[in-house]
């Protein structure tokens, strides 16, 4: 493999984490600060267990990071531009939604072509 097929799949690999709405969720707290692992359970209304889970793909993929104290483990990003991505996705979305809007209201107001015969 180049570098940049390396390169490529380390990409693909973050962006498949990020690709479940739970694990989205989960950035979404931890980016108002740390958490463990009952806070997070909580929050998503998962089970410790599937929050567990969820915590050992983002940690594998260089997400969040895990801060033990104790019998806990305090999770938090692994830097503010994990939030930034998802930010500026949720933007790219939101663009999006908003050409696809106004592109419906122009066609709304496009006058027919063809107008059906009066009967």
């Amino acid at each position: 493999m180049n570098h940049e097929t390396v390169r490529f799949a380390l990409f693909s690999e973050v962006f498949a984490a990020l690709a479940h709405p739970k694990r989205l969720e989960i950035i979404h707290y931890l980016g108002e600060g740390q958490k463990n692992a009952g806070e997070l359970a909580v929050l998503t209304g998962m089970s410790k267990a599937n929050v567990s889970q969820h915590m050992n793909i983002l940690k594998a993929r260089g997400l969040v990071h895990c801060d033990k104290c104790g019998t806990f483990c305090h999770y938090r990003l692994t830097s503010p531009k994990v939030l930034e991505t998802c930010e500026i996705v949720r933007d790219l979305i939101l663009d999006q939604m908003q050409l696809t809007t106004q592109n419906h209201e122009v066609l709304s107001n496009v006058v027919p072509i063809r107008t059906e015969r009066e009967s």
